[in-house]
């Protein structure tokens, strides 16, 4: 069946305006006159056979149909852009999105390790708060954490989070004391995570009666917890692979004989092209086989 659409010029036009709220505006990123603008968007009124928008004396504004159009039009257009820059890509080149503190305590040792052995396979990191979101972002993978199992089928199990309380050596013999779990209670809990869930789910593991995981201030980072941590401000929990550099230089200290507990885990996910892309895959082998030995490494 021969699909019928509407000239690309007319979508891009009214995409514009529609986003800008101004055909002045969309004249100017387009680079083309308000006339001009305005003769597109006649023309793919004329197309839907319905107006596309009010216009009032100094402004426009979305009819219902426009309001419909408008957000899948967005979105083509974005996708547009990223298959684009994709095209421009470099060979042998992946980029990389992943949270800060994974990405300066264990990714980035990996990725050194990597372009030691392979010279001809760039890796690019970028580090943000916020998940990669790959119909918007041009990105090859990124490294998520998550609570429960990532289901994507695109998604690969990298490190088991596994926290524990940890502080400066000094809170160990100040007053009060921090010899037994119960002794928290008179100690300033820090909190990287909003939900406190791995205060919670530690203190419930361990039968440990009077502390609220609740107490105690928040961070932003865990790396500004264990920061805080380490100067003595409180105890922290800390995830055994990512502290262990501070455990072995002494900076910080396990207080109490108690295992481990699983809160959630880190994953690296990629959008379904990347599995035709033997860069990837070869970057993809090495980091889940690193990612193995660092976990073993602890046991």
């Amino acid at each position: 069946m021969k699909r019928r659409l509407p000239p690309l010029s007319a979508l891009r036009a009214f995409e514009a305006a529609a986003r800008l709220s101004s055909f002045t505006k969309a004249a100017d990123e387009l680079s083309v006159t308000q006339g001009a603008i305005s003769r597109q968007v006649r023309s793919l009124e004329d197309h839907f056979d319905t107006e596309l928008f009010r216009r009032g004396h100094r402004s426009v504004e979305l009819t219902p149909a426009g309001n419909r159009l408008l957000p899948a039009l967005s979105d083509a257009f974005d996708r547009i852009m990223l298959a684009a820059e994709r095209v421009r890509e470099r060979p042998g080149e992946i980029k990389i999105k992943s949270k800060p503190t994974i990405a300066v305590r264990w990714l980035i040792p990996q990725i050194l390790r990597f372009q030691n052995a392979r010279p001809d396979i760039q890796v690019r990191l970028t580090t943000a708060w916020w998940p990669v979101d790959f119909s918007k972002e041009d990105f090859d993978a990124g490294i998520v954490f998550a609570q429960t199992r990532d289901e994507r089928p695109n998604a690969d199990l990298l490190l088991v989070e596994r926290m524990t309380p940890v502080c400066a050596p000094a809170l160990l013999e100040g007053s009060p004391p921090l010899a037994r779990p119960e002794d928290l209670v008179y100690h300033r809990l820090l909190h990287s995570m909003p939900s406190h869930l791995d205060w919670k789910v530690w203190l419930a593991s361990n039968d440990v009666a009077g502390v609220d995981p609740d107490g105690g201030e928040d961070f932003d980072f865990l790396d500004g917890t264990l920061q805080a941590a380490i100067q003595g401000y409180g105890v922290a929990m800390g995830d055994v692979l990512l502290v262990d550099d501070d455990l072995r230089a002494g900076r910080l200290v396990t207080p109490f004989d108690t295992p481990p507990t699983e809160v959630g885990a880190y994953f690296l996910v990629y959008p379904e092209t990347q599995n035709a892309d033997p860069a990837f895959q070869a970057f993809r082998s090495w980091l889940i086989d690193a990612a193995e030995a660092s976990q073993k490494a602890l046991t």
